[in-house]
């Protein structure tokens, strides 16, 4: 993220992309990102026009607009940039994991499917033992990312 705060505009042009991390990186660095809607990821990060930009994948011509758009408009840059910035917040790692406990919680609630997880004390152990260790896991693949950046 060191070198991602040295820039101005994100972009990621991918045809086919899953959830892209580098999105939200680059969004918690104050970034506008312009990036290809393609399906699935960016669609699900970016807010056109709110946040960033999107274009057909493809679309070179889309492409080089939208950054064009953002570098002659510094204003918009920023305001896009603190949007990103804030809208980031959703993927934080324990936003990540309180929504997945809060999931769990809720499968739980509704009772036995076609396979039971257990009496419901041990499904609730397992649930919550699951979404701490998620958490856990995220924190520290966080820790090492940003001690191997020089972050720590």
């Amino acid at each position: 993220e060191t070198e991602l705060a040295k820039a101005s505009i994100a972009v990621s042009a991918s045809d086919r992309e899953s959830f892209g991390m580098t999105i939200v990186e680059a969004m918690r660095c104050g970034l506008p990102v312009v990036a290809t809607d393609c399906p699935n990821g960016p669609r699900e990060i970016v807010t056109h026009g709110v946040d960033g930009l999107l274009v057909r994948p493809g679309d070179t011509e889309g492409l080089a607009a939208a950054l064009r758009g953002l570098i002659r408009d510094a204003p918009l840059r920023r305001r896009m940039g603190e949007a990103a910035r804030r809208n980031s917040a959703r993927y934080a790692p324990d936003r990540i994991a309180e929504q997945h406990l809060a999931l769990y919680e809720d499968l739980l609630r509704r009772g036995p499917g076609r396979r039971s997880l257990g009496p419901p004390r041990e499904a609730a152990h397992r649930a919550r033992t699951a979404a701490i260790d998620t958490a856990h896991a995220l924190r520290s693949t966080a820790r090492r990312a940003m001690k191997s950046a020089g972050g720590l």
